[in-house]
């Protein structure tokens, strides 16, 4: 039978959310995430659904089996991709969400106000008119896809919705950055650009887009036939944190007709944090945003969003329903402006966090995760065995071991690849590399309310003990030879 009782669904509920607690309580004590052993990763594996089970027995399983081996964002050292903690009510959000399981596609029921309430936030914090056009969404990939589909509709000679590409006599293009997300890409790719009109452009020695060879872009493609029609930004790149020049690109945009969009899907919220407002001047003209809260906001997952200025434009782009049957009376179905029909209640686990701390409590914490940024980045600088790769202007830095100055390029990047292993696998901290400038570093993101300086000294530790292991390691080797 799968319905509970009342009295049995609570005993179940206070059972899933102790074991919560306690992990929330172990959690600094604890390896930041730990390898799942070959045994349970094929039961795990393993179709369910062939026996039956007691349903405490099922919690009581997922305590054993899964609880312990976390992705490991939690942990107040996790500095990895850019993944952050869930906020404990949150968390309690989601439950509350799936208890009360609405479809939010649009109707007279409080899901629907509540995400128009999150909503109008979102839209006063980038400084969007309250009638613009948001939607919630799974996250940054869909965020941005979505408006670039309304810039596709709103820059296409022809009826794109009717006759798709086939009625376009010259090939459409957009810009991004060489540091911008894949998610651009992929968009580009999925809604029929193709990837041969992407184009991907320089950035400057502070890893921001190159206004200079943007132009250039835009004037040689007009000149070939081209047409230019959007250029895509990066409001926090997530390999530096890189905000592009927002104010010179809307310029531009406006000068050669374009679409100005901004993924701002990691580093959007960041125009809470006094120290990198100035940062995002100009985002305000931008005719799309796309911002996750379930990255710097730290609500679970999933919860992105898009933001489009011109609501009607964004309706007109994904809606099945005649003019003539609208009724703004009420207000519009949320699935005239995105493409889901079923949607679930993403807004509830923001409302009641953003309600909790409210917008000067996320300030004051999106701050402090810069200012820990900026700390690193000293005690780097302050290191003989670390150097400095790169530190933009948010909550990313970018860093490598390199234990003797003499050593090659080559043989830095072998090294910090390496070591990079053996940090993850420990357990003590968990961070991920990337590429710059052709070189191998290591990458830390700190988007998380429970890491302290401790936690920072404790990363720098581990990376160096991985190093010397590894270059132990290494000397072991090369003397068996």
């Amino acid at each position: 039978m799968i319905d509970l009782t009342p009295d049995e669904f609570r005993r179940l509920g206070y059972l899933a959310v102790d074991l919560i607690a306690e992990r929330m309580a172990a959690q600094p004590d604890l390896p930041v995430r730990q390898p799942v052993p070959a045994d349970l990763r094929a039961r795990l594996m393993s179709p369910p659904g062939g026996t039956t089970a007691d349903p405490e027995a099922l919690i009581r399983r997922v305590a054993e089996e899964i609880l312990p081996y976390p992705m490991g964002n939690s942990s107040p050292r996790f500095m990895a991709w850019v993944n952050s903690p869930p906020a404990p009510l949150g968390i309690l959000g989601d439950l509350l969400a799936s208890a009360v399981n609405p479809s939010v596609a649009g109707g007279d029921h409080a899901a629907t106000y509540v995400e128009h309430g999150v909503l109008h936030w979102i839209k006063s914090v980038f400084g969007y008119p309250a009638d613009a056009g948001a939607i919630l969404t799974s996250g940054g990939s869909v965020a941005n896809l979505i408006p670039l589909a309304v810039m596709r509709h709103c820059k296409a000679a022809d009826d794109m919705r009717k006759r798709g590409f086939n009625g376009e006599d010259f090939p459409m293009v957009i810009y991004t950055s060489t540091q911008g997300h894949s998610c651009i890409h992929k968009a580009a790719e999925l809604l029929g650009f193709g990837s041969a009109y992407l184009r991907k452009i320089p950035v400057d020695s502070d890893q921001r887009m190159s206004l200079d060879a943007l132009r250039d872009a835009v004037e040689d493609d007009r000149a070939a036939g081209l047409r230019p029609v959007c250029v895509a930004a990066s409001a926090g790149t997530v390999n530096t944190g890189a905000v592009d020049p927002l104010r010179a690109i809307a310029d531009l945009c406006a000068a050669y007709d374009m679409w100005f969009h901004v993924d701002g899907a990691y580093g959007g919220f960041g125009i809470l944090a006094p120290s990198a407002r100035a940062h995002y001047a100009g985002i305000e003209r931008a005719d799309s945003i796309a911002v996750d809260p379930h990255k710097w906001l730290y609500v679970p997952v999933e919860c992105g969003c898009t933001l489009v200025r011109d609501a009607a434009a964004m309706r007109e782009t994904f809606s099945l329903i005649p003019p003539y049957l609208r009724d703004d009376r009420a207000l519009p179905w949320f699935s005239e402006f995105g493409i889901q029909q079923t949607r679930g209640f993403k807004a509830l686990k923001l409302w009641l966090t953003l309600q909790q701390i409210g917008e000067t409590g996320y300030s004051r914490l999106i701050e402090n995760d810069i200012a820990l940024a900026g700390l690193l980045q000293e005690k780097i600088l302050a290191s003989d065995d670390l150097e400095l790769a790169a530190a933009g202007p948010l909550s990313v830095t970018c860093f490598r071991y390199r234990p003797d100055s003499e050593m090659e390029d080559g043989e830095i990047d072998a090294l910090n690849r390496a070591l990079l292993i053996r940090v993850q696998e420990s357990g003590e901290a968990f961070v991920t590399g990337t590429e710059l400038d052709g070189r191998a570093v290591i990458r830390a993101c700190i988007v998380n309310f429970r890491t302290q300086e401790a936690d920072l000294d404790r990363l720098l530790a581990a990376v160096r003990l991985a190093g010397e292991e590894t270059l132990k390691a290494d000397g072991n080797s090369r003397s068996r030879l």
